[in-house]
């Protein structure tokens, strides 16, 4: 599949070193051409610095700005700084954006597990912006049922096992009796942990998202839990 199946970018990603040290400043016309024919501009003077994306998946890119992943996260930075559209729209631009950047669909689709995940999220959009809907979860049943459930699909039970808070997995907190109200707890999402079910099923996106979303619906914490990302053997993958 030739990378501009997935989109291309339009221009060159130029960027200026500002004295901070991490942020940088774009200098030329760029932007991402999705696959539906949609303009992703990012205008000359914007400033970037990666931090529309989780701290751990760095681990994964290495420098900062360099390789591969540098014009799919200016994108993103940008987007979800304007937040001119619905956050769900900025991940499946980055997400194409990634693969037209040549990275492999396993890597990109596990990134895009992470950034869906803990990446910045805001409530309703500019008028005019196509709103995605969001994928609906499972519907609430008996701890017994959802079990069951969960056991027969390998996309959701990975999942479910992936995402922790307090040391136990969303998969666990289903018979835990213990109710989770401490504001200083942190909902995480294992990469590491997904790896094989990425390889082996291939996922679509909506699938992945709805796992994810169901799996933390499975913690009772409360609104606003912050979220990480922690990544090992995942960043062998390539």
């Amino acid at each position: 599949m030739s990378d501009r199946e997935f989109g291309h970018y339009t221009g060159r990603l130029v960027l200026e070193s500002l004295n901070s040290g991490r942020q940088t400043k774009t200098t030329s016309d760029f932007g991402f051409l999705d696959n539906d024919g949609r303009h992703w501009p990012v205008p000359p003077g914007t400033i970037v610095d990666g931090a529309s994306i989780p701290n751990a998946l760095w681990f994964l890119f290495g420098d900062r700005w360099e390789g591969k992943y540098r014009e799919a996260i200016a994108v993103h930075d940008y987007y979800c700084a304007v937040r001119t559209t619905d956050w769900r729209s900025v991940r499946r631009v980055f997400y194409h954006a990634v693969l037209a950047s040549g990275i492999s669909v396993r890597r990109a689709k596990l990134v895009y597990a992470g950034v869906y995940f803990a990446g910045p999220r805001w409530r309703g959009a500019a008028i005019g912006s196509l709103q995605t809907s969001q994928p609906a979860a499972p519907p609430q049943t008996s701890h017994a049922n959802t079990l069951y459930a969960l056991c027969r699909d390998p996309v959701a039970l990975a999942v479910s096992e992936a995402i922790k808070c307090n040391g136990k997995s969303a998969f666990d907190w289903i018979t835990s009796e213990q109710h989770l109200y401490n504001r200083n707890s942190q909902i995480s999402l294992g990469l590491d942990a997904l790896s094989d079910m990425v390889q082996e099923d291939d996922p679509p996106l909506r699938e992945l998202e709805v796992a994810i979303d169901y799996a933390v619906s499975l913690i009772p914490c409360l609104e606003g839990t912050s979220r990480a990302v922690s990544v090992g053997r995942t960043g062998l993958l390539d």
